[in-house]
């Protein structure tokens, strides 16, 4: 098994960046944002994007590649918060040069569009978290809570209620994933994620069922589901329907693309674009048991 690189954890008074690779936010959300992060006892620093606007980015592809470039090379950060997602992380993904990041590894912290920034970390055998971002700070929820005990070297341990679609079993394995719209739109590049042998967590939100229904087959197809060593599955939030109906709910699009399968399976997992987004080290080994009674995911 590879040797995979966890960044040091945080401590009181360390230094942590703030990055947009994709999509802006007003100037007027930042003092909210600032104050959080120096509530923790953490220092502040704002990369250049932040201060950008270009069409829906924050910055043009350049600034974008640059900035982030910048906060993972500094040595003096511990952390690098990707302010939002929405859409543009995927154009400057293969601008990208990481030897320097390898050499001081440091926590890289998003979910959605960050999904395609995990994965060519995780292909580079570093440890990231896959967890709420700035522009939802003011939301403050447990999952939040646990986001910044985790930074801090807390255990991370989940124990879950059953679901009606879960299948029943236990594995041991390194945990990736994301957004699922962000995991397919990363197959035959070099940045996808190395599913074989791991255990796969998925979210989305807004997709017509159609569209999700397909996503699960293209993952399907290309043997992303075929060899897993189980499958957990977050929020599922605000999929739309038509007239006349798919006929299947979002969580019985996933079961059918993987009802063949006899790994575990769970349903209903509090991560996502839900109101309490609870953190996940991507690339950690976890210990995965879906049983009759609760859902267990123990990182190690």
């Amino acid at each position: 098994m590879k040797f995979m690189i966890t960044p040091p954890y945080l401590l009181k008074g360390d230094e942590v960046g703030i990055v947009a690779p994709a999509k802006f936010i007003p100037q007027e959300n930042y003092e909210q944002i600032l104050k959080f992060i120096e509530s923790k006892g953490l220092v502040p620093v704002r990369g250049k994007t932040t201060y950008l606007e270009s069409g829906i980015f924050a910055g043009t592809d350049e600034e974008r590649t640059q900035d982030l470039q910048q906060m993972i090379d500094a040595p003096n950060l511990k952390a690098v918060f990707c302010l939002r997602g929405g859409y543009g992380t995927l154009r400057i993904l293969d601008k990208l040069n990481f030897s320097t990041f390898l050499k001081t590894p440091k926590w890289v912290i998003g979910f959605s569009d960050i999904t395609v920034l995990h994965a060519a970390i995780a292909n580079i055998d570093v440890e990231s978290i896959h967890g709420q971002m700035p522009l939802n700070f003011a939301q403050s929820s447990k999952g939040l809570e646990v986001l910044f005990e985790t930074l801090e070297g807390a255990n991370l341990a989940y124990q879950l209620p059953i679901h009606l679609l879960n299948r029943i079993g236990a594995s041991e394995a390194r945990l990736v994933g994301g957004n699922v719209a962000m995991i397919c739109s990363l197959l035959g590049t070099p940045f996808a994620f190395q599913t074989q042998g791991n255990i796969l967590f998925i979210e989305e939100i807004g997709e017509h069922l159609y569209r999700f229904d397909r996503m699960l087959q293209h993952l399907k197809l290309a043997g992303a589901l075929k060899n897993l060593a189980g499958l957990v599955v977050g929020g599922l939030t605000s999929m739309e329907d038509q007239s006349p109906s798919f006929g299947k709910t979002s969580e019985e699009i996933v079961w059918d693309a993987v009802k063949n399968y006899d790994y575990p399976v769970c349903f209903g997992f509090p991560a996502g674009h839900i109101e309490n987004n609870h953190p996940l080290i991507i690339n950690r080994k976890v210990r995965f048991e879906v049983g009759r009674s609760e859902v267990k995911l123990q990182f190690s």
